[in-house]
């Protein structure tokens, strides 16, 4: 959960709360801001999100109540290609399919191809699920996932923000084209060579243990529809699939604002994507 509603009816997102413990004022009394649900939630500090209080459960028709809307979309997914089940009510989503579809390209034309345009729907469902949850738990326990032979562990298909270093890394670390997810939040919308625009996400701060040395992860979205990236406001969360590219890390050095004995030395990693279909992105709600 990204947001809650006060017992007054005031929304509360976590930027701002965080703000408030950080200045060690009281925080309200949080309820889930779900038409109809209001079930009792808090804050945890420690790791920046809103969860449920031991005890509280989302309503049925909740759209926090993951379980429910996990086996919702497992339903709504019903290509055996795809994602067949396996029993027990779980299943196995195959990515190979998708990573032949997005290295064949075809742009939104080949997207009238229904079981893709199915394939792309169902993912995406899956990833703005995803998003909502705190970790990996729910989803992989009924989702397993396959890029052939190999099954993917969770952790090596969907990144956060903070965790966009793992996926550098994992990229570096292979030879072939991998389809991964990563989150973010819009940060701007910036025009490059004619053409193309870029949709850039806010980046992660490495720490490196090293002094004076500052790392940076940035990711951004290529594409030539502004319009479209531009439908994705500066402050929303978005979810991002498919085949990334490493682009060239880049460093930087300026002097110490206090200390004109040091220098700042700042490398920025980039990962980019360009994707072929427009459902490689999805708004999280």
């Amino acid at each position: 959960m990204r947001r809650a509603v006060g017992t007054h009816g005031t929304l509360h997102r976590i930027e701002d709360l965080q703000k408030r413990h950080d200045a060690k004022q009281t925080l309200p009394t949080l309820l889930c801001d779900s038409p109809g649900c209001g079930a009792s939630v808090k804050f945890v500090a420690e790791h920046g999100y809103i969860a449920l209080t031991k005890g509280a459960e989302h309503q049925p028709g909740c759209r926090y109540n993951a379980p429910a809307h996990l086996q919702a979309v497992l339903a709504a997914g019903t290509d055996p290609d795809f994602l067949p089940p396996l029993g027990e009510g779980k299943h196995e989503l195959r990515l190979l399919l998708l990573q032949q579809a997005l290295k064949r390209g075809g742009g939104e034309r080949q997207q009238t191809d229904l079981p893709l345009d199915g394939y792309l729907r169902t993912l995406a469902d899956l990833l703005i699920l995803r998003t909502m949850c705190e970790g990996d738990d729910l989803l992989a326990a009924q989702v397993t996932l396959r890029l052939g032979k190999k099954k993917v562990d969770w952790e090596n298909f969907f990144y956060t923000q903070e965790r966009y270093d793992a996926a550098w890394e994992r990229l570096g670390a292979s030879t072939t084209d991998l389809p991964m997810a990563l989150v973010g939040t819009v940060r701007s919308h910036r025009a490059s060579q004619p053409g193309t625009v870029f949709l850039n996400c806010a980046p992660k701060y490495q720490h490196t243990g090293v002094t004076d040395r500052r790392d940076f992860y940035e990711v951004s979205v290529g594409h030539a529809d502004s319009a479209w990236l531009q439908s994705f406001p500066v402050g929303a969360e978005v979810v991002m699939f498919g085949l990334w590219r490493q682009g060239k890390s880049s460093t930087a050095s300026r002097p110490h604002p206090t200390d004109t004995r040091r220098t700042i030395t700042s490398i920025t990693h980039k990962l980019a994507l360009w994707p072929s279909f427009k459902r490689q992105l999805a708004l999280v709600d």
